[in-house]
């Protein structure tokens, strides 16, 4: 059985997750803004899942007593430890205008509050006595910077990037801990209600993906076979036919 903490479970990805984790007998710590939607959850597995209400968006202040670090610590405390933290909250959208109140909203959710969930996951695995796994939820949306979704590209490639510096740092230092990045293509949730996307896979097929992936504690792993095809091209495609290039939906 493993203690899970996982991050935006009220709906799409991390729902799934929680849902798969919790059939299978594990404990989950569920975390996200909708407490509402966590607390349904909760009902369909109710010796399994327990609903916290946390917003990583907010910043972290040690003294502030809704802050994402001090919300880790007490499902911690709930769950007697922890050996898996998921996260799986994100925000983005198509925002070739630059809105900044689009961009500065993908920032705090895919930077600030990555960062600080990560930041206290490390503080608690360096030190745990038993190794700590870390996984987040990226986007093949990282391999290159999309022009009408520039935050959304750049903020999954900081996570990318952040969570390769933290697999270096751990084997620097001797820590028992793993991370892992999952980088999915386009899957059938809220996060695209409403928008044509090509390839886009059911919800169901892409949870048990991401969840084996993760339980093989891969470094890295582009979500489905098909998506990785797109990555390859998308690498070696010359930067002036890059840009280009039109990727929207629109």
């Amino acid at each position: 059985m493993k203690r899970i903490i996982l991050y935006g479970a009220s709906s799409g990805i991390g729902r799934a997750l929680a849902q798969l984790y919790a059939a299978q007998g594990d404990m989950i710590a569920v975390a996200a803004r909708r407490i509402e939607n966590l607390q349904q959850l909760q009902q369909e597995y109710p010796l399994n899942i327990m609903p916290f209400k946390v917003d990583v968006s907010i910043g972290n202040s040690p003294s502030n007593p809704n802050s994402p670090s001090v919300g880790f610590r007490k499902m911690v405390e709930t769950l007697g430890g922890a050996d898996l933290v998921i996260y799986c909250s994100g925000t983005g959208k198509q925002n070739a205008s630059l809105d900044m109140e689009i961009e500065y909203r993908t920032i705090n959710v895919n930077v600030t509050g990555f960062t600080t969930i990560a930041a206290a996951v490390v503080e608690y695995g360096s030190r745990a006595g038993h190794h700590v796994q870390f996984a987040t939820i990226s986007s093949i949306a990282s391999t290159r910077g999309l022009g009408v979704s520039a935050s959304y590209s750049a903020t999954k490639m900081y996570q990318v990037r952040y969570m390769e510096s933290l697999r270096q740092l751990a084997t620097i230092k001797g820590w028992n801990m793993s991370f892992t990045t999952i980088k999915p293509g386009f899957i059938d949730t809220d996060f695209i209600k409403g928008q044509r996307y090509p390839m886009t896979m059911p919800l169901q097929y892409a949870a048990k993906k991401i969840k084996k992936a993760i339980d093989r504690r891969e470094y890295s792993a582009i979500i489905d076979w098909k998506w990785a095809i797109v990555v390859a091209l998308w690498r070696i495609i010359p930067n002036w036919v890059w840009y280009m290039l039109k990727i929207s939906n629109k």
